[in-house]
C-alpha cells in the first residue's frame, strides 16, 4: 500500500509538472513570436533600404535632387544678401541707434554669402565624387542654419520700442533738414516722393507759426505730385508755386509709412531668411543620404550566371580496336 500510495504521489507530481509546463508553453511561445516579429519587420525594413540605397535609379535619384537643392539654395541666398542690405541701407538713412539690428542684418548677408560658397564647394564634391568636401560643408551649413535662426529670432523683432525710436529719428532728421542739412534734405525728398506723404505727421510742419491757417504751408516741391527728381529745385519753383496755389501737394505725413515700410522690409528679411534655412536644412540632409551610399556596388542585374560546363565528346568504341577489311 505505501508503494501504491509514493506511485500516486509521484504520478500527481508529474501531472501537475506536465501542466505547469503547457502553461508556460504559451507564453514562451508569444515572447518567441512576438521577438521574431520585431526582428523580422526590423530585418525587412533594413534590407529593403539597403536594397534601395544599392540601386544606381537612387543615387542618381539623390544626386539630382541635391543638384536642385544645391541651385536653391544659391539663388535664395542671393536674394537674402539683396534684402538685407536694403534693409540696412533703408534702416541707417533715419536711425543710425538701432545699431544691433544693423549688425544683424549684416551678419545675415555675410553668412548667406558664406553659404552660396560652402553649396558650390559641395556642389562640386557631389559631381566629383568626393566624400571629405562633402562632409565639411555639410555640418558647417547645418551650424550656419542654426546660427541664422537665432539672430532672427533675437534682432529682426520690431517692437513698440523701435516704433517709437524711429519716430524720434524722424523727427529729428526732419529738423535738420528744415535747417538745410544737404543729406537730410535729400532724404526727405527722396522719402517724400517714394512715399506720397509730407512732413513727419502732416504737411502742416512746413508751416511757419506766425502764418494763418487759411494760407497753405510752405512745403517744398517733393511734396507735390509734379516734382522731378532730375531736376532741381530751383528750376521747379514755378511748379511748386502753383502746387501750393491749388492745394495739390500731399497731406499725409511720412511717418506711418516710414513705419510699415521699416515692418514691410523686416517681414521680407525674415521670410527670405526662413526659406533660406529650410533650404540649407534640406541641403545637409540630402549631403547625409548621398554621403550613405556606397558607389562602388555593382547593379542588381549583374548577376552572375552559371554556366553548365559543356560535356566533352566520348571516345568512340571502335577507337582501339583495327578495323576489319571485308573479304570480297
Amino acid at each position: 500500500s505505501a508503494n501504491y500510495m509514493q506511485r500516486d504521489i509521484s504520478g500527481n507530481r508529474e501531472m501537475g509538472n506536465t501542466k505547469s509546463a503547457q502553461g508556460n508553453e504559451p507564453k514562451a511561445n508569444d515572447d518567441k513570436s512576438k521577438s521574431s516579429h520585431s526582428q523580422g519587420f526590423g530585418q525587412l525594413y533594413a534590407a529593403e533600404i539597403d536594397h534601395f540605397s544599392k540601386k544606381p535609379c537612387c543615387r542618381t535619384f539623390l544626386k539630382i535632387l541635391f543638384i536642385i537643392l544645391a541651385i536653391l539654395t544659391i539663388i535664395q541666398s542671393i536674394a537674402v544678401i539683396a534684402v538685407t542690405v536694403t534693409a540696412a541701407v533703408a534702416s541707417k538713412a533715419f536711425n543710425q541707434d538701432q545699431s544691433s539690428r544693423l549688425v544683424a542684418l549684416i551678419l545675415l548677408a555675410a553668412s548667406a554669402a558664406v553659404t552660396t560658397s560652402l553649396v558650390i564647394y559641395a556642389l562640386v564634391a557631389v559631381l566629383g565624387k568626393k566624400k571629405k568636401p562633402l562632409h565639411v560643408t555639410t555640418a558647417t551649413i547645418i551650424i550656419l542654419a542654426v546660427l541664422q535662426a537665432i539672430i532672427l529670432g533675437v534682432c529682426m523683432r520690431v517692437t513698440m520700442e523701435d516704433e517709437i525710436q524711429l519716430t524720434r529719428s524722424l523727427v529729428d532728421s526732419f529738423r535738420l533738414a528744415k535747417d538745410h542739412n544737404q543729406r537730410h534734405m535729400l532724404i526727405w525728398s527722396t522719402t517724400q516722393h517714394d512715399l506720397s506723404c509730407c512732413g513727419v505727421y502732416s504737411a502742416d510742419d512746413y508751416r511757419r507759426s506766425n502764418i494763418p491757417p487759411y494760407i497753405p504751408p510752405d512745403v517744398p516741391i517733393s511734396c507735390c505730385p509734379a516734382y522731378d527728381p532730375g531736376r532741381s529745385d530751383l528750376l521747379q519753383e514755378r511748379e511748386r508755386e502753383l502746387c501750393k496755389a491749388r492745394r495739390e501737394f500731399y497731406e499725409n505725413g511720412c511717418k506711418t509709412p516710414v513705419i510699415k515700410m521699416h515692418k514691410l522690409t523686416c517681414a521680407l528679411v525674415i521670410m527670405n531668411v526662413i526659406v533660406l534655412i529650410v533650404l540649407e536644412l534640406l541641403v545637409g540632409i540630402s549631403g547625409v543620404l548621398h554621403l550613405k551610399i556606397k558607389h562602388n556596388v555593382k547593379p542588381d542585374n549583374m548577376e552572375q550566371v552559371a554556366v553548365a560546363p559543356i560535356p566533352m565528346p566520348r571516345a568512340s568504341l571502335s577507337s582501339g580496336k583495327p578495323k576489319s577489311v571485308s573479304s570480297t
